[in-house]
This record gives structure tokens, C-alpha cells and sequence, in this order.
């Protein structure tokens, strides 16, 4: 059985909604029992952008002018430090430990501050610019490098719902995926509704496979059949109030187009088959 979460990790960086980011990460961190870490990414395209000699900021109250390393460079420290208190009161509002890093880089330089024995914790929604304008989410085109469980947030933890895990197979993916949502239907009180791929439901000693590793959690456990058709599964889901959906994503592309499809939070694991 896969290793209980040792820590919640939350991504962050200067675009991101982060404040929804560190609560959903907190509250995750304060019902699992363990330690909340954060790391802050400072963006080093911005950081090489800002040394070029052509780099300039607009603003509707000056309009242009010079971007400088050091400019880029105080506004990124800002942003971090900014991040830092957020998860300090996040963490002593619940009395959490906690510890946090800056580093700069791409996204994958993140996820390299994880595990496999943590929960990656990322928001995919991004803060407004100029009144509406919003940058691409990073997080999600860098999902290749996540050592072992991302989860995308999309809403606050307060509201209710079950955590629904979508299993085509028994592979190891789907092991880690389905004992990592156990945990977290267990942490919450929550149904772990598992809807199975038609070939999988079929397969001998299947029901078993599951039980040997939804056992050991206090979740009340729900299996049956997927839907042959998408829009099914979504007035499925629907029914079943899903607040978190766990899925093994084949690509940073089919995750990107489950984030948009539904309106939840979504758990992807990402460990190569042996």
C-alpha cells in the first residue's frame, strides 16, 4: 500500500490565486496530520525578460517605461514574501507546522522541491490584470514532473460533496490513486465513490483489489459502473455532488481539458508504470 501523505506542498508564485491555493493546502494539511510546506516560484522568463535592454512596463497612468532587473527582481520578492505571511497564518490559524522556500525557474522547478510521499497542492485559476486580462496557468503544462500527487484546486474546501475516483485498470497508477483519495475521503468524512471502466468492473477479484486498498481507511466506499457517455458521467458526478474527482491524466493536455470539462477539484497521480 502506497505511503500515507508525509506533507501537503502548495505551489505558488506571483499570478497564481494563491490565497485559495494555501487554504485548500492548510485545510488538507490539518485534516491529514501533517506538515505544510510552500514554495514560491519566481519566474525566471520575467527575470531574463527584465534584463534585456528592449524590456518595458505599461501602465494606463504612465504608460511606458524601462523594466529593470531590479524592478522585476523586488516585485517577485514582494509577491513571496506576500505568499510567505499568507501561509504563515494559514498554518498557525490551525496549528500546523510549516516551512517555505523561494526558488526561481519554470514550473518543473517546483515540483522538484516534492516527493512521492506528498500532496502537490496547485490553484489553476489566476489573479486579474489590468481589470479582467489573465495570464495562462503554468502549473498545469509541467505535470509530467510531479514525482508522485498533484491536486488542481478550482474551489474553496468548505463546501461538501464526495471524492470520486474514476479507475479504468489496476495498474500502479491507479493503486496510488485510489489509496491517496481514500485518504482524503477518510480525512473529510466523505463517500469515496469508485465508478469503474467496464473492462475493470469485469475483471476477476476486482471488488477485492479495491477493498485490499480502501480497507484500512474509514470511508464509506461506493462502486459501480461508469457511464458509456461523457455527458452520463457528468450528470453522474453531478448526482453524486462531487467535490474532488481523481483520475489518472495520460498528458498535461488531457488534464488541462479535464479542468475545463468539470467544475471540482481533480486528483492526477504521475508515476511511471513499471
Amino acid at each position: 500500500m502506497t505511503a500515507r501523505i508525509q506533507r501537503v506542498v502548495v505551489l505558488l508564485d506571483a499570478v497564481s490565486e494563491n490565497d485559495m491555493a494555501i487554504e485548500t493546502a492548510a485545510h488538507l494539511a490539518e485534516r491529514t496530520k501533517t506538515t505544510l510546506h510552500g514554495v514560491f516560484v519566481e519566474d525566471a522568463d520575467l527575470l531574463r525578460l527584465a534584463r534585456m535592454p528592449f524590456a518595458r512596463t505599461i501602465t494606463v497612468d504612465s504608460g511606458a517605461a524601462q523594466l529593470t532587473p531590479e524592478q522585476a527582481e523586488n516585485q517577485l520578492h514582494a509577491a513571496a514574501e506576500h505568499a510567505r505571511q499568507q501561509l504563515i497564518e494559514a498554518a498557525s490559524r490551525r496549528r500546523l507546522n510549516w516551512s517555505f522556500e523561494v526558488v526561481e525557474g519554470a514550473a518543473e522547478t517546483a515540483f522538484s522541491a516534492a516527493s512521492e510521499h506528498d500532496l502537490v497542492v496547485a490553484c489553476t485559476l489566476t489573479r486579474p490584470i489590468a481589470g479582467g486580462f489573465r495570464v495562462d496557468c503554468r502549473w498545469l503544462s509541467a505535470t509530467e514532473a510531479i514525482p508522485g500527487r498533484l491536486l488542481v484546486a478550482r474551489a474553496p474546501w468548505s463546501a461538501g460533496g464526495s471524492v470520486v475516483v474514476l479507475l479504468n485498470d489496476r495498474g500502479t497508477n491507479a493503486a496510488r490513486l485510489l489509496e491517496t483519495a481514500a485518504q482524503i475521503a477518510e480525512a473529510h468524512g466523505r463517500l469515496l465513490a469508485i465508478i469503474c471502466a467496464t473492462t475493470a468492473e469485469n475483471a476477476p477479484d476486482f471488488e477485492t483489489w479495491i477493498g485490499e486498498r480502501v480497507g484500512s481507511f474509514a470511508a464509506g466506499v461506493r462502486i459501480e459502473a461508469a457511464p458509456a457517455e461523457t455527458a452520463a458521467l457528468q450528470r453522474r458526478l453531478a448526482e453524486l455532488g462531487c467535490r474532488l474527482l481523481s483520475i489518472v491524466a495520460q498528458s498535461a493536455d488531457h488534464l488541462r481539458e479535464l479542468t475545463e470539462r468539470f467544475g471540482c477539484d481533480i486528483l492526477v497521480v504521475s508515476e511511471p508504470e513499471p
